[in-house]
């Protein structure tokens, strides 16, 4: 009896669950991603081989030479701007202006005292003259009075003589006529008629100016053509202009006098000012680096310290020349800090320099570069305006390494 053959058995393999299948797919999904993004990066943006997050650093200076007093802030500190920083205080500060400025003062006060005991004077002085010359007023009044007085009164008499001589003229004349008295004893008579009327207008003539002299003494004139300096009408306006000008030798003194006490006013404020010297922060930020401690003594222009303004940052960028051709100023840019992952900056190429770490500028002495060193170009990526600034403690990242990646088209 023939035996039937044996047949081998046949190798299954072994179902997959759905679990696996969903994996798998996840995992190629992924990897076309990763894929996807890889190439995207490689041709549609730049990486930079390294970079640091910059700042302002602003330089503090002494003011002047003194003793820090006060240090009122400590390296990673905020500070406001104009906030008070540390204290300089200087007890040797020169007073010799303030020292000069008194000696004017007592001068110029001692000036004002003899020009106001002179003005005194004067004005004393101008009383006694006011009454000699009001009493040489009268006196000259009264004499003119008195002389016109008399001279009407011989006036009076004059024409009285004059009027008796013109009667005894007409008797003459008629008897001169009638033959009784002669010719001569008639030219006698009209002689004597003439003198009188002669000497009635010289006495009136007189009467007038007796007065326009008292009318002037009234007005206190005089019509002499010269006059002294004994008259007490001219040493009366003499003294009043030297009274003016006396005057106003007081008032250019107590302005002079108000100038120097404002001077010496203000020189003391400066020297207190100066004995102690308030130094300010220079602008918003965080104290980069401090110089000096309590107890230090600095010179005048010694740097006190540095402070940093963390609203004036940018990013400096290296990446390889060949990559740098595709940027240009205004391409976007994204900053990724190290240490800090979670802060990520924005910003936009503002400058590149090629050549860096190959090339002195200025310089006309050739160094030979090396075949491999690297050829990178340094880029300049400013921060957006509003970008967070970060942790003061940490010098708002001031120092970080970073990696930026640039978009281009």
């Amino acid at each position: 009896m023939q035996e039937s053959p044996v047949s081998s058995p046949v190798y299954r393999a072994p179902s997959r669950s759905l679990l696996s299948n969903l994996l798998i797919a996840f995992l190629s999904a992924g990897l076309m991603v990763w894929t996807f993004r890889l190439i995207q990066e490689r041709f549609f943006s730049i990486t930079s081989v390294d970079a640091v997050v910059n700042g302002i650093v602003t330089d503090i200076r002494a003011p002047q030479a003194g003793v820090v007093s006060t240090l009122r802030g400590s390296t990673g500190k905020p500070l406001d701007r104009d906030q008070p920083l540390l204290t300089i205080e200087n007890r040797r500060i020169s007073q010799l202006q303030i020292e000069s400025l008194k000696g004017k003062l007592s001068q110029q006060q001692a000036e004002l005292e003899r020009a106001e005991a002179k003005l005194n004077q004067q004005l004393t002085l101008l009383q006694t003259v006011t009454v000699d010359q009001e009493q040489q007023q009268y006196l000259e009044t009264v004499a003119a009075q008195h002389s016109t007085e008399k001279v009407a009164s011989d006036l009076k008499g004059a024409q009285a003589r004059h009027q008796l001589a013109k009667v005894n003229y007409d008797r003459i004349r008629y008897l001169a006529a009638q033959g009784a008295l002669s010719q001569s004893r008639l030219d006698a008579a009209a002689a004597e008629v003439q003198e009188r009327s002669a000497e009635v207008t010289g006495l009136e003539r007189q009467i007038k100016a007796l007065q326009a002299s008292e009318q002037a003494a009234r007005l206190n004139l005089s019509l002499a053509k010269t006059s002294s300096n004994s008259d007490p009408r001219i040493r009366l306006e003499e003294l009043q202009m030297q009274i003016a000008d006396q005057r106003q030798v007081i008032q250019t003194l107590r302005k002079s006098i108000q100038g120097t006490e404002a001077e010496l006013a203000q020189a003391n404020i400066d020297v207190e000012r100066q004995q102690s010297v308030v130094v300010n922060a220079p602008t918003t930020g965080v104290i980069w680096r401090l110089a000096v401690q309590p107890g230090k003594f600095v010179q005048q222009g010694e740097s006190l310290g540095q402070v940093l303004n963390c609203s004036g940052r940018w990013v400096d960028a290296f990446v390889d020349e060949q990559a740098a051709r595709s940027l240009q100023p205004g391409t976007p840019a994204t900053v990724k800090l190290y240490g800090a992952e979670s802060q990520v900056l924005q910003g936009q190429v503002s400058s590149i320099r090629p050549g860096s770490g190959r090339l002195s500028a200025g310089e006309d002495i050739a160094v030979p570069v090396a075949s491999n060193a690297p050829r990178k170009a340094q880029v300049r990526v400013d921060l957006d305006p509003g970008t967070e600034q970060g942790s003061f403690e940490q010098f708002c990242y001031v120092g970080h390494t970073a990696q930026v990646s640039f978009k281009v088209r």
